[in-house]
């Protein structure tokens, strides 16, 4: 079974999201947060095509898409715009692990190597978690490649 955690954009990008067992699974997770995302493609200016950057686990590269981004970490709780929020980031994997106590605990442990992440820029910030946990991930033996 392979799992990918990105966040948020979930993310989790995700933040985090889970790489599903079957297309389907993660077609559904994508229109989710294709909808969870009208906010805040709205709030930065963002495009379409920005938004099917983050679903699909792009790492951003204009100031909109990091914004994009750093807008949809600070829905989720992973990030209040200045650091990383462990604590949000644990509670996301809780809720898409479903009690996989196993899976929390790696998501536990890849929230610690992330713990002190901070940039004075949301955008900045944002950016700076995705490689966090990017990194922490296939440190644990994730692989995130699609």
């Amino acid at each position: 079974m392979k799992f990918c955690i990105a966040l948020v954009a979930v993310c989790l990008s995700v933040m985090v999201s889970v790489k599903a067992d079957q297309g389907e699974e993660m077609e559904q997770a994508k229109e989710m947060l294709r909808g969870l995302a009208a906010e805040c493609k709205t709030k930065e200016g963002a495009t379409d095509d920005d938004v099917e950057g983050f679903v699909n686990d792009k790492m951003p590269e204009s100031r909109t898409q990091k914004c994009l981004a750093g807008c949809m970490q600070e829905q989720f709780g992973i990030s209040n715009g200045k650091a990383f929020q462990e604590d949000g980031f644990i509670e996301i994997a809780k809720m898409l692990m479903k009690g996989d106590e196993s899976k929390i605990e790696l998501a536990k442990e890849i929230a610690a190597d992330c713990k002190e992440v901070a940039h004075d820029d949301r955008c900045e910030l944002a950016v700076e978690i995705m490689k966090c946990l990017k990194e922490s991930a296939e440190k644990h033996g994730i692989d995130l490649k699609h």
